[in-house]
């Protein structure tokens, strides 16, 4: 794309995530995101076959602020079970700290397949690595990253509804790296090591500069 329709495409995302984030608007349509981004229906459909494809290119934008964070919090780890116990803890802290992210995600009508995929293929990476060098264990990876991932999106979104308090989060943590056969004395240690909280950029996102 030319820079001038990536600039037209960042700010018809950007108005549609601000009628997501707002709780006075029950659905979204086409000639409202256009009406907040000060444009032509016309261009719309220049750059989004439909509003659930710009719904899912939302998603898309989502899930690389996602892996941007996920790489700073965990920057430094000295294993495998220490980066998935810190990636695990970044994911569910912004579910229980940011629920604007929870309303993207759960409330919006984003793609629940995407974002499984997204986390699935994020983790197998990290799991083969951690069975190569004999920290994970598993009969089936497939069904392990399923589980895991099943899991952890679980406490994600009981984290943003309110009916798990954030500090459960140790003890989820603790019990997914069971799941990869980490010892309990050293998937209790990992849980409990607390690390700083890598914040997302303010929403919504743009995914390139408008100023």
């Amino acid at each position: 794309m030319t820079k001038k329709k990536l600039r037209t495409r960042a700010v018809l995302l950007v108005a549609l995530q601000e009628l997501l984030l707002d709780r006075t608007v029950d659905t979204v349509s086409v000639p409202q995101v256009v009406g907040r981004a000060g444009l032509a229906q016309g261009t719309f459909y220049a750059h989004f076959e439909s509003l659930p494809a710009a719904i899912q290119a939302v998603g898309g934008l989502l899930i690389a602020e996602h892996v941007r964070a996920l790489e700073v919090a965990t920057d430094g780890a000295v294993d495998q079970a220490e980066l998935v116990a810190r990636s695990t803890r970044q994911t569910l802290t912004l579910f229980a700290l940011n629920p604007d992210v929870g309303r993207l995600l759960f409330d919006s009508g984003l793609p629940v397949d995407g974002l499984l995929g997204g986390f699935h293929l994020h983790l197998r990476g990290d799991l083969e690595l951690g069975m190569a060098r004999g920290e994970f264990r598993s009969t089936d990876l497939d069904t392990t990253c399923s589980i895991f991932v099943g899991s952890m999106m679980g406490a994600c979104l009981d984290l943003y509804r309110g009916r798990l308090r954030q500090d459960a989060i140790p003890t989820v943590i603790a019990e997914l790296l069971r799941l990869l056969n980490v010892n309990a004395r050293k998937a209790k240690r990992l849980a409990n090591t607390t690390h700083d909280f890598v914040p997302w950029r303010a929403l919504p996102l743009s995914g390139v500069a408008l100023d």
